[in-house]
């Protein structure tokens, strides 16, 4: 809004600064439509002026006038100002309007440079009959320079409840120029040069919201381009061709005309006079020339009512400078296609006016940004966040974290990802870490049975039986000349055949252990992994070897057996029939077991259907020890769309039905998982780009057709707390299957913490990430359960892969926009990315 934000345009060419432009400007500051404010004998508060559309802006720039000698020294600290101060326009007219505006007569105190100066005090907006919108020139507290002083906006009651912007920081925590005109507020409304904010003084930081409004003259509903449209798009008649040929001669005011100065706006009334003004319209090859009619506002001095234009295929944004459809769709389609961020693309189209010999250039590239940016935010992208296969709530989703970031200096507070925690949210005071979750809880046991299985085959054959004899040789036969290097691997050989022996040892004691907790698991392991079949030579079955090492892995029971997979394992013992056997298809190690074994002994073992018994048992003793409160019920009350994504920053196709609730017995619930290992039960570690000078990066979640269903900007890093959160906030009932990269450690994170909720889902890491986890059991692999359900091939696990990066094309733009612009160009390119899979699905051309 201020200074150097991005609607102060870059000036350029010696159109802009014709004598027709600055008279225009003059009588505009004549006309009080644009400011010029003498602040003291030497400063001057003056508003923005942009040479193209030859209007005033909303910025506010500092400026100086002193006399040196006998000559008199302008400086402004406008945008055009800083290219040429000779040739601003404010600059200009202070010097040719000192004498007989802004005379020097001492009429200002000497101090008042000194302090917080309020030089604009004005109804708000929105018509609220206790609000204001006030402007302040504030000094900075330690340098007394031109450049050093900033413009402080502030909207809102006298009490100071509202929104602060300083204009020298996007995002101030404490600003020293805020506080200082939070307290010059409090002197003038009291009266009182005393008088003190008392906020200020408090140890509780204050925090101000950047805020920008939608600028444009246009203010209707756009639809999204045609080859984007997809059913069930509002119809807003039939496609407008493009302007290619000369455009009315007068554009005329309609009953939909209004001023953008107001929310509700000022609209076009018929009875108030009116007048035409020259209008630049912009295209794809080139520019074209027209009349516009506008009317005074009635509400503001400085903007007029102007039509919208909607009907002709037009974009109004300020009265004298238009752009077609189409030509902000170009961009649209540009950069969702391929890396084309705004100053690439407007290069591109002032080389082609320059080919087609265009009689005006194309804007500069801040410009085009702004009124893109207004445009887009018109746009109609409704109804693009599901997919029509899948429906609103997919069973099967793919979440992943991408590095599309803007940096941490551009954070507000008004940024609310799902893991917000809500002053209404229902806190679980019951709720606490439970130790001990896994199968056998006794983690030395379960290390043992590792070693054991795990490695080259313990069973020996003849000729390694007899190595201890060969050893016995070979020390006899030393010295007697013998290759340096057969000595070395016969050392290599008698270790390994060491350690093969002393895992042996361990086997008659761990048979004793593991029948004192079952006496089927005992049998079964004793049988495929004990001595006997050690002195026999015979290698055990690979399922069997799979299955111990899913029972002794350090995970929860629950990850082996979800509580729908507990309940058909309980019929399976009742009824050990190959039907009930193979459908176990969510426990696929224990299923593989049984079809062994119904293949070979046409049944199933009594020790096979004690340890299923005591798997069920366990299993069931876990989720009961979880379960200390209901699943969170859905509030009704709060059943509504992300109507503010563009603030929030969290969108999605669903509402949000609930709050994240909280968890106050866990000591770290909302702490980030940022650059952190998981603990010796995992390898992978969590990604540290989050850390530098960037936010976290953006949380999406996919159905298996890559259409996106959703996304939440994330202030730090991904963590579990973002896919646990984004779930339990707009799922009625979540997911039969998350798909995440680290679903080893999301499953515990979200049983922990709501169990009833999620004890039917299945938490499993996709094949691409899969190969990192070399730590996880099978049970947290995608492929086991695709394995034995052949109806699982159909997820195409890549999904969120495939999407991540498409969006990497827009990760450069991104990284140097401010929060809602970059929400904004974010949400454009995955509406845009959602419906061209949409059409694709439909594979129909919609008209």
């Amino acid at each position: 809004m201020f200074g150097d934000t991005i609607d102060s345009p870059i000036f350029g060419g010696t159109r802009a600064h014709s004598n027709e432009g600055y008279e225009i400007f003059v009588e505009s500051v004549l006309a009080n439509e644009c400011a010029v404010y003498q602040l003291s004998d030497n400063l001057f508060i003056v508003n923005g002026w942009d040479p193209r559309s030859k209007m005033s802006t909303a910025a506010w720039y500092h400026l100086q006038a002193e006399s040196v000698g006998v000559e008199l020294n302008v400086v402004c600290l406008c945008p055009q100002a800083k290219t040429d101060n000779l040739r601003c326009y404010h600059t200009r007219f202070v010097r040719e309007y000192q004498n007989e505006r802004f005379p020097s007569n001492g009429t200002f105190a000497p101090e008042c440079e000194d302090l917080p100066i309020l030089f604009s005090r004005q109804q708000a907006l929105d018509g609220s009959e206790t609000g204001f919108l006030n402007h302040f020139s504030v000094p900075s507290p330690r340098q007394c320079s031109l450049k050093s002083r900033a413009v402080v906006s502030f909207e809102g009651n006298d009490l100071g409840d509202g929104v602060w912007i300083c204009n020298c920081k996007d995002t101030a925590k404490n600003c020293a120029h805020i506080n200082a005109c939070r307290h010059a507020l409090q002197q003038y409304v009291n009266a009182d040069p005393g008088a003190r904010d008392s906020r200020v003084e408090s140890e509780a930081p204050l925090e101000y919201n950047r805020k920008h409004r939608n600028t444009s003259v246009s203010h209707l509903e756009i639809p999204p381009p045609h080859w984007a449209a997809i059913r069930g798009d509002r119809y807003f008649g039939p496609p407008i061709p493009p302007m290619h040929t000369e455009p009315p001669a007068i554009i005329h005011l309609t009953s939909t005309s209004s001023c953008c100065c107001s929310s509700p706006r000022y609209l076009y009334h018929p009875n108030e006079p009116t007048r035409q003004q020259p209008c630049t319209i912009y295209g794809i090859t080139g520019s074209l020339s027209t009349t516009v009619e506008i009317q005074a506002c009635g509400l503001c001095t400085r903007r007029f009512v102007g039509p919208d234009c909607r009907e002709l295929g037009l974009f109004n944004f300020n009265n004298r400078i238009m752009f077609t459809h189409d030509v902000l769709n170009d961009y649209t389609s540009t950069y969702t296609a391929s890396e084309t961020p705004f100053a690439s693309w407007v290069t591109i189209i002032s080389r082609r006016y320059a080919v087609h010999e265009s009689s005006t250039p194309f804007v500069s590239e801040q410009m085009f940004r702004t009124v893109w940016f207004a445009y887009v935010k018109l746009q109609c992208y409704e109804n693009d966040m599901t997919c029509p296969e899948c429906g609103p709530h997919p069973e099967n989703t793919i979440w992943d974290g991408v590095t599309l970031a803007f940096n941490r200096k551009h954070l507000l507070s008004s940024l609310q990802p799902p893991t917000t925690i809500h002053e209404q949210a229902v806190s679980r005071d019951k709720t606490c870490y439970i130790t001990g979750q896994q199968l056998i809880p006794d983690s030395k046991l379960r290390k043992v049975v590792r070693r054991i299985i795990v490695g080259k085959a313990l069973a020996l054959s003849t000729e390694e039986s007899n190595k201890g004899d060969e050893g016995e040789e070979e020390e006899e036969g030393e010295g007697e000349g013998e290759d340096e290097d057969d000595d070395d691997e016969s050392k290599i050989i008698d270790k390994a055949y060491q350690e093969r022996m002393k895992r042996a040892e361990l086997i008659p004691p761990t048979c004793m252990q593991l029948t004192q907790i079952n006496r089927g698991l005992g049998d079964i392991f004793t049988t495929h992994f004990g001595m006997g079949p050690l002195l026999d030579g015979v290698v055990p079955n690979e399922v069997y070897k799979r299955l111990f090492l899913q029972i002794v892995a350090e995970e929860s029971v629950l990850q082996m057996a979800i509580r729908s997979a507990l309940d058909l394992l309980d019929i399976f013992t009742q009824n050990p029939t190959t039907t009930n056997a193979s459908a176990l298809v969510n426990i696929p190690t224990l299923r593989d077991v049984l079809k062994y074994e119904f293949r070979r002994y046409q049944r199933a073992s009594a020790s096979m259907i004690d340890v299923c018994e005591w798997i069920v048992q366990r299993g069931r003793a876990v989720l009961t020890k979880l379960i200390v409160s209901p699943a969170p019920e859905r509030d009704n009350g709060m059943l509504e769309n992300d109507t503010r994504w563009e603030t929030t920053g969290c969108c999605y196709g669903m509402p949000q039905i609930r709050f994240r609730p909280k968890y106050p017995r866990l000591k770290h619930d909302v702490r980030g998982d940022v650059g952190g290992k998981r603990g010796a039960k995992c390898s992978k570690f969590y990604s540290k780009y989050g850390e530098q000078r960037l936010t976290g990066g953006i949380m999406c979640v996919w159905c298996t057709h890559s259409v996106c269903y959703g996304f939440h900007c994330i202030p730090r890093g991904e963590g579990r707390n973002d896919v646990f959160s984004a779930i339990i906030t707009r799922w009625p009932k979540p997911p039969k299957r998350v798909i995440y990269d680290f679903a080893c450690a999301l499953g515990p994170y979200c049983m922990t913490r709501e169990p009833e909720f999620f004890a039917d889902t299945l938490f499993l890491i996709d094949d691409f990430h899969s190969k990192d986890h070399t730590k996880c059991s099978e049970a947290a692999f995608l492929k086991t359960y695709c394995n034995v359900d052949a109806t699982l091939s159909g997820i195409n696990s890549s999904a969120g892969e495939c999407g991540n990066s498409g969006i990497t094309r827009i990760r450069k733009s991104v990284s140097y926009m401010s929060q809602d612009r970059a929400i904004m160009y974010t949400k454009i390119f995955l509406s845009i990315w959602n419906r061209l899979r949409i059409r694709k699905i439909h594979a129909v051309t919609v008209e």
